[in-house]
C-alpha cells in the first residue's frame, strides 16, 4: 500500500488532453513525460476538492501513486478532470493513461475499495 502524507509530500501537477473513441466515449488521458520507468505497483485516488465555477459539480483530480519511483513522479495529480471521465472512472471502466514523450502506457482502473476517508 503507498502511504500518502500531505503534509510534505511533493507531487508533480501536469497537464493532460482528454482523448475520444469514435463513439465519443473517454479513451485515455494523454500526457508528456510524466510517468516514471517503473509503473509496477501504481495505484490512484480520486480527490474531489470543491464545486466548479457553476456549483453544479464537484473539482475532482485525479493522483496517480507510483511506489517505486522517486520524488516528484512518485505522486503525479492530473487537476479538474472533465466530469465524463471521472463518470468513466467511477464506473468502473479501464482508462489509460499514455506518455508521448517515452511511449509508455498505464491502464487505470478505479474501484470503490480505493476509496478512502480524508
Amino acid at each position: 500500500m503507498f502511504n500518502l502524507k500531505c503534509e510534505r509530500a511533493a507531487m508533480l501537477v501536469a497537464s493532460y488532453l482528454l482523448g475520444y473513441n469514435k463513439n465519443d466515449t473517454v479513451k485515455h488521458l494523454a500526457v508528456d513525460n510524466i510517468l516514471p520507468d517503473q509503473l509496477q505497483g501504481a495505484d490512484i485516488r480520486l480527490f474531489s476538492r470543491g464545486a466548479s465555477a457553476d456549483g453544479a459539480s464537484k473539482i475532482t483530480d485525479l493522483l496517480l501513486l507510483f511506489p517505486g519511483a522517486a520524488a516528484p513522479q512518485n505522486i503525479v495529480c492530473l487537476p479538474a478532470l472533465p466530469q465524463n471521465a471521472v463518470s468513466h472512472l467511477l464506473a468502473g471502466m479501464p482508462l489509460q493513461v499514455v506518455d508521448f514523450a517515452h511511449g509508455r502506457k498505464l491502464s487505470v482502473v478505479y474501484t470503490h475499495d480505493q476509496q478512502r476517508c480524508a
